[in-house]
């Protein structure tokens, strides 16, 4: 039996914070539910939280926003002073390449994307088995940072291999 409940939130490292938390309202509609910077102050120092978190030693968290988007995990939203690593995910990348997120409108949603500053990397298409079914679409796109989004619309179920005994977790629509 598994002792957790799901996953709360994904921490995103960015060049800008700002300009992240406004790509993120204006794209997904956004909202913030709280900043670490704001309520504790900042630059916080690898020397002062490293052992806690991890943060490589000689940076500084500059800035640190949580966000709550629609009805699924939380996004908090890091900008570090000296970041390291690739500013463009990609699925050939080890560790984790991009998230998901869920829509009653895909084409909405893309279009509002698209307005914020991402850029699409295709047009709308059909999801594929195991994933297909009437009104399955997905699309790819980038964020102005290079974060890798994917984006899906999934009215119908999907296709389970025999003997499968969990189901996917989708996120329900705030209107239900």
């Amino acid at each position: 039996m598994s002792t957790i409940r799901g996953i709360e939130h994904l921490g995103i490292t960015v060049p800008d914070h700002d300009a992240a938390v406004a790509f993120f309202k204006a794209a997904f509609g956004a909202e913030v539910m709280f900043s670490q910077t704001a309520a504790h102050g900042g630059p916080f120092p690898a020397e002062e939280i490293g052992a806690l978190n991890g943060l490589r030693a000689g940076t500084a968290m500059k800035k640190v926003t949580v966000l709550r988007l629609g009805n699924g995990p939380n996004v908090e939203i890091f900008e570090i002073d000296r970041p390291g690593g690739k500013s463009e995910t990609n699925i050939a990348d080890l560790g984790i390449s991009h998230f998901s997120v869920n829509s009653d409108d895909l084409g909405a949603l893309a279009e509002k994307f698209s307005e914020a500053g991402g850029e699409l990397l295709s047009k709308i298409y059909d999801l594929g088995d195991p994933e297909d079914g009437q009104g399955n679409r997905g699309v790819f796109g980038r964020t102005p940072w290079g974060l890798l989004v994917e984006m899906q619309q999934i009215e119908s179920p999907m296709t389970y291999l025999p003997g499968a005994t969990a189901r996917r977790w989708l996120p329900e629509s705030e209107e239900a």
